[in-house]
């Protein structure tokens, strides 16, 4: 039976594979249909971790996540997922980032292995998207923009066509580990803890150097390249469109940056709030 099922499988990819080509290759997105089963299947593994983390979470620890009401408990697995992902997004972007063809090539430069990782988190940033649309009331516009971004940003990127670009884009995913791990840690009741300060003041460092800093130089330099129509065969409006991306990542990550340090204030001193209130 399991011979039958799998064979079952098999034959419905095989169907879907001309029509997937069908629709994105005149796109100029046939890396779509190369690595759509891999997206998919990154996409099945991080459903399944949000629901694996569940269990692990409860046996690891018990105290900080029983305690937890049924809302935290999905956002602590969701912070859960996104710390190893961002684990992963992160090492493989240090592994390429002086990457000869890449560097050496801004426009057309790519690297097959680099390709295969880029469909993985492609799957992630899916499984993202459908987070913030599911959960609009709590993740608001700017995160659904961002994940929208983000995933028409990899259908390019694994078509062979600025790869470089997601060094500087996805590099910012280093401060993101930190970031996820202050969630942690406040689940976990550990807001004004020691390690609460030290994991915010590396995120913070990575967060305005990084995700800022360098994403906002490159994003910037792409900008003067479109201008200059200096994109060797990259199709022109997706050039144009991660010239628009930069930037708009640039804004968004400024915005978040306030919110973040206002939240981070009150978490380490609530009594600040206490006394806004009682003023008020």
């Amino acid at each position: 039976m399991i011979v039958s099922l799998v064979t079952g499988i098999n034959s419905i990819l095989a169907k879907a594979d001309p029509l997937v080509h069908a629709v994105f290759d005149p796109l100029h997105l046939p890396g779509v249909g190369s690595y759509w089963r891999i997206s998919l299947a990154s996409l099945l593994v991080h459903i399944g971790l949000l629901y694996a983390f569940r269990p692990i979470s409860s046996l690891l620890f018990p105290r900080s996540f029983k305690r937890l009401s049924a809302a935290d408990q999905q956002g602590w697995c969701v912070a859960m997922v996104a710390v190893v992902h961002t684990a992963f997004d992160t090492w493989f972007i240090l592994k390429f980032i002086n990457h000869p063809a890449l560097n050496n090539d801004k426009m057309d430069g790519f690297s097959a292995e680099f390709e295969y990782y880029l469909a993985i988190a492609l799957g992630y940033y899916v499984w993202d998207l459908s987070t913030c649309i599911y959960n609009y009331a709590n993740y608001g516009v700017m995160y659904l923009i961002h994940g929208g971004l983000g995933v028409f940003g990899l259908l390019i990127l694994i078509s062979r066509q600025l790869q470089f670009y997601a060094i500087p884009y996805l590099l910012p995913e280093l401060s993101s580990i930190f970031l996820n791990i202050r969630h942690l840690l406040k689940y976990a009741g550990l807001g004004q803890s020691l390690v609460y300060k030290v994991n915010f003041a590396i995120f913070f460092v990575a967060y305005v150097v990084i995700r800022i800093g360098f994403e906002a130089y490159h994003s910037a330099k792409l900008v003067g390249y479109v201008y200059h129509h200096n994109i060797g065969n990259v199709c022109y409006p997706y050039a144009v469109f991660f010239a628009i991306l930069g930037i708009t990542l640039t804004v968004l990550n400024t915005i978040w940056l306030r919110q973040i340090v206002n939240a981070a204030y009150y978490t380490l001193y609530p009594q600040s709030t206490k006394r806004k209130s009682k003023a008020n």
